[in-house]
């Protein structure tokens, strides 16, 4: 069903206009640099420091978690074994379980989820959402990499909120 899946993305959802702006949302992806970046940004202000460090934490905690499952699951690229998939753009040469696109993205906005209460929490979600399908969309994860992905960042983020309330008592 995987294979499938991005099958299906490739002939039915893959436009011309659509493409630039699905590329460029993947590449701020890269390493998690967008949302460190962010999180940094966010860490040098004494308002939102607390919530900067936090999300830093997750996405460094989560982002490790998934580098260790990379190299123990060893799972190849799709585009790698079925040769009908075509990517688009830059070819990773890692591992392909989990995203770590979408484990990074997912570990900033489940932290963002829980510690704002603006509208930023939505937007931070809806990105992590839109670097997760880019991911599908230029044919470098399989849809369970991705699913997985998000699964790890909310039991990291959970790990990292837990710690962090243990440690303000």
């Amino acid at each position: 069903m995987d294979i499938a899946i991005l099958i299906w993305i490739q002939e039915h959802m893959r436009t011309d206009w659509l493409t630039p702006a699905i590329q460029l949302i993947n590449t701020i992806g890269h390493y998690g640099a967008f949302w460190l970046v962010l999180a940094l940004v966010l860490a040098l202000h004494k308002a939102t420091r607390q919530q900067g460090i936090l999300v830093t934490s997750s996405i460094l905690f989560c982002g490790g978690i998934a580098e260790i499952l990379k190299h123990l699951v060893m799972r190849p690229r799709p585009f790698l074994t079925h040769p009908e998939l075509l990517p688009l753009g830059h070819l990773p040469h890692s591992f392909s379980f989990p995203s770590g696109h979408t484990v990074c993205a997912f570990a900033a906005a489940f932290l963002f989820w829980r510690t704002c209460r603006s509208c930023y929490r939505y937007l931070a979600l809806c990105l992590a959402i839109i670097m997760a399908f880019s991911r599908l969309y230029v044919g470098v994860h399989y849809p369970s990499d991705v699913l997985g992905g998000i699964v790890i960042a909310a039991l990291g983020t959970s790990v990292v909120w837990h710690y962090r309330n243990k440690l303000s008592r």
